[in-house]
């Protein structure tokens, strides 16, 4: 490989300390109120223009199973559809209420454990509320609870707040359950809990979950809780809907 001859190097050297010297111009007068539209042409300022940073947001709703893997199943009933019409019904509110948030999926799309945490991660969400449903071989058993990191600091407090809305939704609360090796609790940087939400191999509770009312008011209900831990952990989240 030919090396560069020394007269091309002191040429390379002598534009990048030009183009050094123009950032740092350019920085100066930017700091002191000019705008770069003014200080370059049109086509150059367009180069140097920075797109603005989005805010992370506030929450990612993450429907459970999705695609191939339908998670529990009765009958015709998965659980992959059931968390997917909670998630969207979740979404709609939280738009009504100028909450930021990310859908892990918003269609039947299979999405792998690693891609739900790579996105959280990257995302770097405040808070993770993952929708699934529950299944048992003893059909008598139904109710709702809520699954937490318990090593996570503020795992079980915010377990608790979701709880205190959730609870009820179904005929039995279950209160909450310490899950320490589940994935998407144990991988993701920020609070993370996951509902379980009803009994598909329960009857009573899968009449329930498959009706669009039903549905509706567990997504009231999740979004209820979200807005209590918000208020509790990251307040200005709230402050900021309020403003749009």
């Amino acid at each position: 490989m030919k090396r560069p001859s020394e007269r091309s190097l002191k040429i390379l050297i002598a534009l990048l300390s030009v183009a050094v010297i123009l950032l740092s111009i350019i920085t100066f007068l930017a700091k002191n109120g000019f705008s770069i539209k003014n200080i370059l042409p049109n086509s150059i300022a367009s180069e140097f223009s920075m797109k603005p940073i989005e805010p992370p947001p506030a929450v990612i709703i993450d429907a459970g199973h999705g695609g191939w893997e339908p998670g529990a199943i009765n009958g015709s009933i998965q659980e992959k559809d059931i968390t997917l019409a909670i998630a969207l019904q979740v979404e709609k509110i939280l738009k009504e209420k100028n909450i930021s948030y990310l859908m892990i999926r918003n269609d039947d799309t299979f999405v792998s454990l690693e891609d739900r945490i790579k996105i959280a991660n990257e995302k770097a969400c405040k808070l993770f509320v993952s929708i699934h449903n529950n299944s048992f071989s003893d059909p008598s058993q139904r109710g709702v609870l809520t699954t937490y990191n318990p090593y996570s600091e503020t795992g079980e407090d915010i377990a608790r707040i979701m709880q205190s809305q959730i609870g009820d939704l179904c005929e039995r609360n279950r209160d909450l359950m310490p899950r320490p090796n589940l994935y998407v609790l144990r991988y993701t940087n920020m609070p993370s809990i996951l509902l379980e939400i009803g009994f598909i191999s329960n009857k009573e509770d899968s009449k329930l979950l498959t009706t669009a009312s039903f549905q509706k008011k567990c997504a009231n209900q999740i979004v209820l809780g979200i807005e209590d831990i918000l208020a509790k952990y990251f307040p200005d989240e709230l402050k900021s809907s309020e403003e749009h």
